[in-house]
């Protein structure tokens, strides 16, 4: 399986890296213009790039390649829950994540 992550801090991808088992190939920051394969799920940083995390997941329920697949966004309170639903995101979790938390996204998409 393939996760594409966006994130500018580098210790949540490595957060992310230390809960996926070794059936997953983790993609990191590519433009979906650049994405050659399909991948499984996509996780968004709450902050990353200028636009922000639900500005991204709402660009992404938008392009062909990417509208039918599972989104999760990462974010720095449980108060951001709000705008992941707002957006569309099918999965939400707050930071540290919990290997719990990640692979029930995993299993269930």
């Amino acid at each position: 399986m393939k996760i594409l992550i966006y994130s500018d801090n580098e210790w949540v991808i490595e957060s992310v890296e230390k809960y996926l088992n070794f059936e997953y190939e983790l993609i990191k920051n590519i433009d979906v213009e650049d994405l050659n394969d399909r991948v499984d799920f996509i996780l968004v940083d709450m902050q990353v790039k200028n636009n922000g995390g639900p500005s991204i997941i709402r660009e992404l329920k938008r392009q062909k390649i990417t509208k039918n697949i599972p989104i999760g966004l990462i974010a720095d309170r449980e108060a951001d829950e709000f705008q992941a639903n707002r957006v569309g995101a099918d999965f939400f979790a707050v930071k540290p994540l919990s290997k719990t938390k990640l692979n029930n996204f995993f299993n269930k998409g």
